[in-house]
């Protein structure tokens, strides 16, 4: 009787440790630095910073403290792809945590939880495919969040709103056109036309880059074929609840898992940078999940990819494991000659 009694309490030991440790590593916040080189002359450094899924609540004071310590890392340009609240009482705390940034060039798109609150679901359904339902304005079984208001504050404050929409904005000497889409976990993407009279020609460097919320492939091949060499995105968590080594079992999105989190080249099965390449060997394509450089040459016909683990995690289910929350530093440096 004893050594089923002693099992028994071994199992929920190890089921307590591991729910403690989830709790902890979901707090355990890392600014991850990344270096994309470019083989260029006369091209001024961009850094950018690329924040994503904080789902905050106004209790989060650790998670606010971290948002706000971001504005050190003096940033060119903000990159901000959703899920940024989870409550109505988190939006002010998350402005006043963003105030300095808010001073800096940024973009933004929303995700479902900047829109509507979140609701408690069996975790285990993420196992069986991505979570979407698309959130109608008379849907009474979801609270509205005031995402009117964060847009409105982000918008005053001069950045621009990229949902379903495009921009062009000029950024320590550089020409950045971005192309973004609404939520397309709820199916809210639209993606917008070319405007009229648009052009790449400019004086100084130029990008165009793609911004989304969630990084379904309909979504990274559009932007492929719109120009973008760099896109961002968030919404996968990671993989939130991983496996030893990082290795994220779902990405909430028809994204393959091994890339919930990263930076790396889509398509992703496209040849691999020249630089990396050994003699006649074909290497593996680059996938960085921590901090990492990769040589960034113009590749017609396929994008960098940051895809951001996210600060934050699911309101109903806040553990974390073996995939630390996170923002994104890109430095964009150029290393001289084009050759």
């Amino acid at each position: 009787m004893r050594r089923p009694l002693a099992l028994g309490a071994a199992v929920v030991g190890a089921g307590a440790a591991a729910l403690a440790y989830g709790l902890v590593h979901a707090h355990s916040y890392r600014l991850r630095r990344r270096s994309m080189l470019i083989p260029s002359d006369g091209v001024e450094p961009l850094r950018i910073l690329h924040i994503s899924d904080a789902h905050t609540l106004a209790r989060h004071t650790k998670r606010l403290t971290f948002i706000r310590d971001l504005a050190d890392t003096k940033p060119d340009l903000v990159v901000v792809t959703g899920d940024m609240i989870a409550q109505d009482e988190a939006l002010a705390p998350v402005l006043a945590a963003l105030d300095s940034l808010l001073d800096v060039p940024g973009v933004f798109v929303f995700g479902s939880n900047d829109y509507v609150a979140p609701v408690f679901k069996n975790p285990l359904r993420y196992l069986l495919g991505p979570s979407s339902r698309k959130v109608d304005d008379d849907d009474h079984e979801s609270t509205p969040l005031p995402w009117r208001d964060m847009r409105a504050a982000f918008v005053d404050r001069g950045w621009s709103d990229l949902n379903n929409r495009r921009a062009r904005l000029e950024v320590a000497g550089w020409t950045l056109d971005f192309v973004g889409v609404d939520d397309p976990h709820m199916n809210y993407d639209e993606f917008p036309a070319p405007q009229p009279g648009a052009t790449a020609d400019t004086a100084g460097p130029y990008a165009r880059i793609g911004v989304a919320h969630a990084p379904y492939t309909r979504i990274l091949d559009q932007m492929v074929d719109d120009g973008c060499s760099l896109i961002f995105a968030g919404h996968t968590h990671g993989g939130q609840v991983c496996l030893p080594g990082g290795h994220a079992i779902v990405s909430n999105c028809d994204l393959d898992p091994k890339l919930a989190s990263g930076l790396f080249q889509w398509p992703f099965e496209a040849e691999a940078p020249e630089s990396v390449t050994l003699g006649s060997v074909t290497p593996k394509p680059v996938l960085i999940k921590g901090d990492g450089a990769v040589i960034a040459k113009d590749a017609p016909g396929s994008a960098w990819v940051q895809v951001s683990a996210g600060i934050g995690a699911a309101t109903y289910a806040p553990v974390r494991t073996f995939c630390h929350p996170e923002a994104i530093l890109i430095d964009i440096v150029p290393i001289g000659g084009a050759a």
